[in-house]
């Protein structure tokens, strides 16, 4: 029975109250409810994976479950008397021996796997859980990680960099890159689409080929999407470490490389090392992609002004009775005007298979065994005035038995490099084919 006791207030006031008689048993040590702050704000010590013992984690949840195990062993939890004090809540908390091996397999995983099933998102567990941004950056499932030492490296770069040190010298197709997990064929059509994007126009390809320095680049597969690359690098990671649209990525990768003269075949990192490549590589590399129907790009084919200030040129069949009096068949001759009339440039093309494209290899070999090829060409260009070319003797030569006066005429297959030179009905048509393709 409880003894009723009365007490006289100072202001004369009059209290009754109930005392436990003195044989009444203790209660039991309150649990402190302040005295753990990581009750509501976190575990202060994290661990090294924040795994946590947060009010958050799955030990937390236990250990709150075990606060109210003691609760309802008092009979104060509202679901009536429970009995037992401490001795019943801590078998309650733990259950039989197979609960506590549970929750040792639980700690095991925890500690190699990090908190993943209570914290999925990789975000801090509450308040008192003080990692940092780093930590929520870093973490390989959060939507805002990023690598804090190149803050141009997004989300699927990260995630993919791990594996990024592991490649060697290899070719294409090889294990060594990730091209030999996807649909070949779907590869080199994204391949050549980016190829002929990159070429089509000069002004956008003279911005890759300064690696940035005019300003930020940007992902032409992700369109407007994309954010902005401090350099082709960066593009690069992206494009090769990108989840979406991966197979129009890695033509991107494979595209930019060939435009840059670096090695596609080698998996790009940080070390930059796949740029290193041999020059007489890169540029077989360039040359291996040839436009389609192969053809001939013949320079230096105009004749003069006429009385209207406008360029007179070779026309189209001149050009094609030329081709055939030199031993060559099966080439249609079309010449390119513009604006201010004739350009001095005829395109010379050829049927769209392999005897098409060994016949226009034919005779870009002519052209170039009489020095008058490409590379003869990028050194007489600068040479040309307007004014005086028909005393130019790297431009016109003078018969010696008429004494008439004709074009020295320069030609070259023409690869995807020369798609600028085309006008845009021609750039519009051409398609972009390897030559290695056709053992040519």
């Amino acid at each position: 029975m409880l003894d009723r006791r009365t007490i006289v207030l100072a202001d004369g006031g009059v209290r009754s109250y109930f005392a436990l008689p003195p044989d009444y048993p203790d209660f039991p040590p309150m649990p402190p409810l302040f005295a753990r702050p990581d009750r509501f704000f976190g575990d202060p010590d994290p661990g090294p994976f924040g795994s946590g013992r947060g009010r958050l984690s799955p030990e937390g949840f236990r250990r709150d479950r075990g606060e109210s195990d003691y609760w309802s062993s008092l009979g104060l939890d509202g679901k009536g008397g429970g009995g037992g004090g401490l001795e019943g809540a801590q078998k309650r908390k733990f259950g039989d021996v197979d609960e506590r091996d549970e929750l040792a397999r639980q700690r095991q995983q925890l500690m190699h796997y990090g908190n993943a099933s209570s914290n999925p998102n990789g975000f801090l567990s509450g308040p008192g859980d003080h990692r940092g941004s780093d930590y929520l950056a870093a973490s390989t499932s959060s939507p805002f990680r990023r690598n804090v030492a190149e803050p141009g490296r997004g989300m699927e770069d990260f995630r993919a960099s791990k594996h990024l040190r592991v490649g060697g010298e290899h070719d294409g197709h090889s294990s060594g890159t990730k091209y030999h997990d996807v649909d070949p064929q779907a590869l080199k059509k994204a391949f050549v689409h980016y190829a002929k994007l990159l070429n089509d126009n000069s002004t956008q390809k003279k911005v890759y080929l300064e690696d940035g320095k005019r300003g930020p680049l940007q992902c032409l597969t992700c369109g407007r999407a994309s954010r902005e690359f401090p350099d082709v690098h960066g593009l690069i990671m992206h494009a090769y470490n990108s989840h979406d649209l991966r197979i129009d990525h890695l033509g991107l990768h494979k595209a930019l490389c060939v435009l840059m003269g670096w090695n596609y075949a080698k998996v790009p990192d940080n070390s930059r090392a796949y740029q290193l490549l041999p020059s007489d590589e890169a540029q077989a590399n360039k040359e291996d992609l040839v436009l389609w129907p192969p053809m001939v790009i013949i320079h230096n084919t105009m004749y003069g002004k006429d009385k209207d200030g406008r360029v007179e040129g070779i026309g189209n069949k001149a050009m094609d009775s030329k081709i055939r009096d030199l031993g060559f068949s099966g080439g249609k001759s079309r010449s390119l005007y513009g604006k201010d009339g004739h350009q001095g440039i005829t395109l010379v093309k050829f049927a769209g298979d392999q005897s098409g494209l060994k016949e226009a290899l034919r005779l870009a070999d002519f052209f170039e065994k009489d020095n008058h090829g490409r590379k003869a060409w990028v050194r007489v260009e600068p040479t040309l005035s307007g004014r005086d070319e028909e005393n130019n003797v790297n431009l016109v030569k003078v018969d010696e038995k008429t004494g008439e006066k004709k074009r020295i005429f320069f030609g070259y297959l023409g690869t995807a490099s020369d798609l600028e030179k085309l006008d845009f009905e021609g750039r519009k048509k051409a398609g972009i084919e390897s030559r290695r393709e056709y053992n040519c």
